[in-house]
């Protein structure tokens, strides 16, 4: 996580932050980042096992699917509308990348209160 924003928003997810972490390298690896070390005991990622990585990693991976199923299946039962989801994706997409620490803490309080009141019932 790199800003305030990130931090508000990765503490409130389903994600671990070595899953976090773990999603960058490979999003950074996929663009062609240099993370792959060769370590004493054989290959690394980032100073941990292959192994470790990848698990980790997989773990990520099936806390989003389960995180979108669940988006899904509450939208299908009538508990999330589509139209709240599509303004709280659209808030998230036109955020900058970088923002102000006063900036970023309205931000994260609209992001709050938009997804407070789309789980309401």
């Amino acid at each position: 996580m790199t800003t305030q924003l990130d931090d508000f928003l990765g503490t409130r997810s389903s994600l671990t932050k070595k899953q976090i972490d773990r999603l960058e390298l490979q999003i950074s690896l996929q663009r062609g980042g240099t993370e792959n070390v060769e370590g004493e005991s054989g290959p690394t990622i980032s100073g941990v096992s292959q192994g470790s990585y990848y698990r980790v990693l997989s773990q990520a991976r099936s806390n989003i699917d389960q995180a979108l199923y669940t988006v899904l299946l509450c939208s299908r039962i009538g508990v999330i509308q589509m139209e709240d989801l599509r303004r709280l994706l659209d808030l998230m997409s036109k955020a900058p990348s970088e923002v102000a620490e006063g900036e970023a803490e309205q931000l994260s309080a609209l992001v709050a209160a938009l997804v407070k009141r789309i789980v309401m019932l």
